[in-house]
């Protein structure tokens, strides 16, 4: 679809285009009816000269005072002709040397093809004399009259071209400074998409102010239900897990039998779907807004804590100090938690977390030396509460968590064989504005 700009553009370009052209035709007509009219009102004085000259006592035949006479009706083919005809005589003007002024039945007529071709605007109109009718045909040829008038519309549709392109100038140059606080609301849309700001705050025309402000009170109010919503997700986390880990420890305590490891069963998929759902209902997801503005001391306090708990392993992170990602950073963290924490687990020594903005994406990859995963186990790992290995503590759920947030994100999360450290491999790659 084209802009706002070119449509405004086009628009105007087409009623100048319109206008100008019908206003030059109107003019253009107007000018040749004038023309005509001043020609009618001159052949119709030359015709009254002509019978001022014209003198006839019947049964005389009529006589002309050629020194009344215009010289331009003397000189042969000058354009200028009249024919009197009184009774059955005929007087002719010089002009018209041997030639005769074609029939007319009309008192004005156009166009009428008088000697060499030429066209005549004729005029007839009878008088009377001596108690006798006689009739005075004048004409003028017009070509000139067409050739001026069209050299007028030329001139004209000249000066109007000149015009609509000085108007169209102008034109953008008020359509573009008009239209110069859109392009910063767009250029300030594009931060927002890349969680660069959290909200639209360049001034807007007052008929744009209301749809800025209702995104922004969009903003504002997911941002606020996200916080409730994971608020109100811990409270509810934290007031399930204490019971449901006194139930376990009640039913520890009852001696072995079918029923005691179905509800042990039972609980373990209680608190594994309650763990899944919470993420999920955490998760931010692709939302504008969100930006994880600072990784790299995020993941070395998180790397430090981790530590504590893994002394043997040592973290290598590869993270640009000043990288930002364009997601919600309490996503990103559960990501990175339970992937660098997985990997700490099943690692021998060494965790490798490299992070890239490459064009439009963000590559992830975190690997470790531990022994690794069969290939064909690589799916089902993803899936809900699947576990490569049963003989290290967790409710298998790291994988698919991730797998959660990062579909969330529009991404891609694929399981491979490291090539340098011969453990496990995690690629994440994530779409970015």
């Amino acid at each position: 679809m084209s802009s706002l700009s070119q449509r405004l553009s086009l628009s105007l370009a087409a009623s100048l285009a319109l206008f100008f052209i019908a206003q030059t035709l109107m003019i253009g007509n107007e000018v040749e009816t004038l023309s005509e009219q001043n020609l009618v009102s001159r052949l119709e004085h030359d015709q009254e000269e002509l019978l001022a000259a014209l003198s006839w006592q019947p049964p005389a035949a009529p006589e002309l005072d050629l020194s009344r006479i215009p010289v331009i009706y003397q000189r042969p083919f000058s354009g200028h002709y009249f024919q009197i005809t009184a009774a059955d005589i005929k007087l002719q003007s010089r002009s018209l040397w041997d030639e005769e002024l074609a029939p007319q039945s009309e008192a004005l007529a156009r166009d009428v093809i008088g000697p060499q071709g030429q066209h005549l605007l004729m005029l007839s109109r009878d008088f009377t004399m001596s108690g006798h009718r006689l009739n005075i045909r004048i004409g003028e040829e017009i070509s000139h009259i067409e050739s001026t008038t069209a050299a007028f519309q030329r001139h004209l549709l000249l000066f109007a071209a000149a015009a609509m392109l000085v108007l169209l100038l102008l034109q953008g140059s008020v359509i573009f400074y008009s239209l110069k606080s859109l392009k910063s609301i767009r250029s300030q849309l594009g931060q927002l998409e890349k969680g660069e700001i959290e909200q639209i705050t360049t001034p807007a025309p007052s008929e744009i102010m209301p749809l800025v402000a209702e995104v922004n009170q969009l903003l504002r109010l997911m941002q606020r239900r996200l916080k409730r919503s994971r608020h109100a997700l811990g409270d509810l986390a934290h007031a399930l897990k204490t019971p449901l880990a006194v139930i376990g420890q009640i039913v520890q305590r009852e001696p072995a039998s079918i029923d005691k490891s179905l509800l042990l069963q039972q609980l373990k998929h209680i608190e594994q779907r309650i763990e899944q759902e919470l993420v999920r209902a955490r998760t931010a997801g692709r939302m504008p807004g969100g930006l994880w503005p600072e990784p790299l001391r995020d993941l070395n306090d998180m790397t430090h804590m981790l530590k504590q708990v893994f002394p043997a392993i040592r973290i290598k992170l590869e993270v640009d100090t000043q990288i930002s990602i364009a997601a919600d950073r309490e996503d990103m963290m559960e990501v990175f938690g339970n992937l660098i924490e997985n990997a700490c687990k099943w690692g021998s020594s060494q965790v490798l977390c490299t992070i890239q903005k490459q064009h439009k994406s963000l590559s992830i990859i975190i690997e470790d030396d531990g022994p690794g995963v069969d290939e064909s186990a690589y799916q089902s790992l993803l899936k809900r509460g699947a576990r490569a290995d049963e003989s290290k503590p967790g409710h298998g759920l790291g994988f698919s968590i991730v797998h959660e947030i990062v579909s969330a994100y529009d991404g891609t999360i694929t399981l491979s064989r490291s090539p340098g450290l011969h453990g496990l491999q995690v690629n994440i790659s994530l779409p970015q504005p």
